[in-house]
């Protein structure tokens, strides 16, 4: 039913590309906005940990009617459609998308694959009155869809480079970029590492006269405890949002991992799923499995199966040479059939150049028993993976 839904949407839509800006969207949804008066309007933005701290911030509100928005989905569709009552079903999902096509068509309205299923999650979110919205960035924030809702509140885990061709190549170019997110009435909850950052987004909500907490002086992690980190923002968020006090010394991260980051899964030996999809994350997923409960002396992982979105050749060069200096264990690039997916032969190439080994099939070295595999890399990859090799 997913692959009918995708094929559907692909031919009325297109393929998802990065497509940035807002007129297309706004015509959309401005007649949806007065369903909105009464909505807690909750913008999550950053390079990495978006859709980590979302869910997070959607179980703090399971006792609030909340809708959540995440981009972009992995296996299934309704993996963007998220409320207190967990996933939108498929047949709810199927009869919206038909009905907000539907509408396009009367309205003439032109939108992008991304915007016409943030169209039908706005529709399905304003016909249940929610007490909260979140709204997860697809790329950036200026641009994004979802700055068409003026934020109450902005959460911004991270900062690092990435889609430098849209959001620029100097980290505060990027993080205006995700400022452009701010209202005079927001609050901003972020964790900037960077002293200068820090400077930049005072004097941007000095600017505006939003206001700020800087989670980075209440609390510090250690730079690959990233879970953790963005756990405690949802957190913080999650309390300010109820205004209730909360003591930052007296919080304990719930060592649970969500789907596809951290995820596990048991018969066949031990698999496990992290993805990190861009130089940042990667470099903090290598730090993260070397540190704590995670050291070793000798490597943890029968095979570290990777494979990569599409990005920079200089991207792809860095990422290949941390996994190959990783000493996580056997590494195995390999690619997979999806529009994001780097091409075989460029892929081939450039892990060819690195000394590492390319497995077309890596069939053969999933199906192993006993096998501890790491999977990493694109998110996308992951959502393969798992359906290629079934959820155990």
């Amino acid at each position: 039913m997913h692959q009918n839904l995708l094929d559907w949407l692909i031919s009325h839509y297109g393929q998802e590309k990065m497509k940035p800006g807002l007129e297309r969207i706004k015509s959309a949804i401005v007649p949806l906005m007065p369903f909105f008066e009464k909505t807690k309007i909750i913008t999550i933005a950053g390079t990495n940990g978006k859709g980590e701290t979302s869910l997070w911030l959607s179980r703090y509100l399971k006792n609030h009617t909340h809708c959540t928005w995440i981009s972009p989905h992995i296996e299934r569709i309704n993996e963007r459609f998220v409320s207190q009552n967990g996933e939108i079903e498929t047949s709810v999902l199927t009869a919206l998308m038909t009905e907000c096509h539907e509408k396009v068509l009367e309205h003439k309205y032109e939108l992008s694959f991304y915007e016409f299923l943030f169209f039908v999650f706005c529709t399905w979110a304003s016909r249940q009155a929610p007490q909260y919205l979140l709204l997860e960035v697809g790329l950036g924030g200026r641009l994004d869809a979802v700055n068409v809702f003026d934020a109450d509140y902005l959460l911004l885990p991270s900062i690092s480079r990435d889609h430098q061709e849209f959001l620029g190549h100097r980290y505060d170019q990027i993080l205006l970029e995700k400022l452009a997110l701010l209202r005079p009435k927001t609050l901003l909850l972020s964790y900037l590492s960077l002293d200068y950052l820090r400077e930049k987004a005072a004097a941007e909500v000095s600017r505006l006269k939003a206001q700020w907490i800087d989670l980075e002086e209440l609390k510090r992690f250690q730079d690959f405890d990233f879970s953790a980190r963005n756990q405690f923002l949802a957190y913080a968020a999650y309390r300010n949002i109820q205004d209730l006090p909360f003591e930052s010394e007296k919080w304990h991260p719930v060592r649970e991992f969500l789907e596809h980051r951290g995820e596990v899964w048991g018969d066949n030996g031990e698999w496990i799923f992290f993805g990190s999809h861009n130089p940042d994350g990667l470099r903090k997923l290598i730090q993260f499995l070397h540190s704590g409960n995670y050291n070793f002396t000798r490597p943890p992982f029968d095979a570290v199966i990777i494979a990569f979105s599409k990005r920079s050749e200089k991207d792809l060069r860095v990422m290949l040479k941390m996994v190959r200096e990783s000493g996580l264990g056997k590494i195995v690039i390999t690619s997979f059939d999806h529009p994001k997916s780097v091409s075989l032969k460029v892929i081939e190439s450039l892990a060819s150049q690195e000394g590492l080994e390319f497995v077309k099939d890596i069939g053969p070295i999933v199906q192993k028993n006993n096998h501890r595999l790491l999977v990493a890399g694109s998110y996308y990859f992951i959502g393969h993976f798992q359906e290629r090799f079934g959820r155990r």
